[in-house]
C-alpha cells in the first residue's frame, strides 16, 4: 500500500509563429499520452510518499480523444504499478481526475484538540488570561479528555463549571477540588454561562447559547468572544522539517489542513502509531491563527 501527492506540471512554453512543421507536430502530439513524472520522498524509515506530476488541465484537454484516453491509461498504470491506494490531488487536476482521498468530518485534529486543550492556553489569545479572576465552563467533556495537564490549567481558574449529569467523572472532580481548592459546579443548566468568562465547548456539534465571554468551540475550531480584537481558528501548522522532507513547492500546492490530515492518515496506517506519535514524526503541531490568515504558518 502506497500514498501519493498528485501535482500539476508547470505550464509549457509554446513556440511562437506558424510553420507547416509545427502544425504537423501538434497534430501528432495530440494523439500521444502526456508526460507523467513519478518521484518519491522519504518520510521515515521504510515509508515513502510518492509525488506524481500530471499535465495541467489545459494541456490535457489540448489532446484529442485518443490522446486523453492514453494519458488516463498511463495514469492508471502508474497508480497500479506503484501500488498506490490513496492519493491527494492538487485542485486544478480535479477537472479530469477523481477518486482522491477525502478527509473525514471528524479528523485527527478534532481528536487531538480534545485531548490537548491545555496546549491552547500556551498560545495567544488565551495565553494572557487572568485566570485567577475567571470562571471557566466545560460543556460536552468526556472522561477520556480529562488528563493531568488539563487539570493543571483548570487549577489556575477561580471556579470551574461542568455542564453534565452526575456520572463517573464525579470522582475526578472531587479529587481535583481536594488538591487545588478550586470549586467545581456540575450542572445540566447552561445558565451557568451567564456567570462564566471562558467556555470550552467539547460537543461535536456546536452549541448555540447566548454567551458574552471567550468561547472555544472545538467542533468549528473557532475562538471568539468579547474582549478579543479578532477571531481565531485552531489548526495544524506545518513545521520546517516537514517542509524540508516534501519540498516547499509541493506543500504550497495543497490546503495545509487537508495535507496534514492526509499525511497523518498515511503515517498512522503504515506505522500503526498514535495520533500524538504521528504528529511528532511528521512535524505537525496544534496552533492558533488569526481567522484572516489563509495559509497556516511554517514553524522553525
Amino acid at each position: 500500500m502506497a500514498y501519493a501527492l498528485v501535482v500539476a506540471s508547470e505550464k509549457e512554453e509554446t513556440e511562437k509563429g506558424f510553420s507547416p512543421f509545427s502544425k504537423i507536430k501538434d497534430m501528432i502530439t495530440a494523439f500521444l499520452p502526456a508526460r507523467i513524472h513519478v518521484s518519491f520522498r522519504e518520510i521515515d524509515e521504510n515509508l515513502l510518499l510518492y509525488i506524481i506530476t500530471m499535465p495541467l488541465p489545459e494541456m490535457f484537454f489540448l489532446k484529442n480523444r485518443r490522446g486523453r484516453k492514453r494519458t488516463l491509461k498511463k495514469w492508471a498504470a502508474v497508480v497500479k504499478n506503484n501500488n498506490i491506494e490513496h492519493y491527494l490531488l492538487e485542485q486544478p487536476l480535479k477537472e479530469y481526475l477523481n477518486r482522491e482521498w477525502t478527509m473525514k468530518p471528524n479528523g485527527y485534529l478534532d481528536e487531538s484538540i480534545r485531548r490537548n486543550v491545555h496546549l491552547l492556553f500556551s498560545m495567544e489569545p488565551l495565553k494572557g488570561l487572568e485566570m485567577r479572576n475567571m470562571t471557566i465552563t466545560l460543556s460536552g467533556i468526556e472522561k477520556g479528555f480529562i488528563n493531568p495537564k488539563l487539570l493543571n490549567v483548570l487549577g489556575n481558574f477561580k471556579m470551574v463549571n461542568v455542564t453534565a449529569s452526575y456520572n463517573e467523572m464525579d470522582g475526578i472532580w472531587d479529587e481535583f477540588m481536594a488538591e487545588t481548592g478550586v470549586p467545581v459546579c456540575i450542572t445540566e443548566d447552561f445558565g451557568v454561562l451567564s456567570r462564566s468568562d471562558v467556555w470550552i465547548s467539547y460537543e461535536e456539534k456546536e452549541v448555540d447559547y447566548p454567551f458574552d465571554g471567550i468561547k472555544v468551540a472545538l467542533s468549528s475550531k473557532k475562538i471568539t468572544g468579547c474582549g478579543l480584537d479578532k477571531r481565531y481558528r485552531i489548526g495544524y501548522s506545518l513545521q520546517r522539517k516537514l517542509l524540508k522532507r516534501i519540498g516547499a513547492a509541493v506543500v504550497q500546492k495543497f490546503n495545509p489542513q487537508i495535507l496534514a490530515e492526509f499525511l497523518m492518515f498515511m503515517v498512522i496506517n503504515r506505522k500503526e502509531i498514535t495520533i500524538s506519535e504521528a504528529e511528532e514524526l511528521l512535524g505537525v503541531k496544534i496552533s492558533i491563527f488569526p481567522d484572516e490568515i489563509q495559509k497556516y504558518a511554517f514553524l522553525t
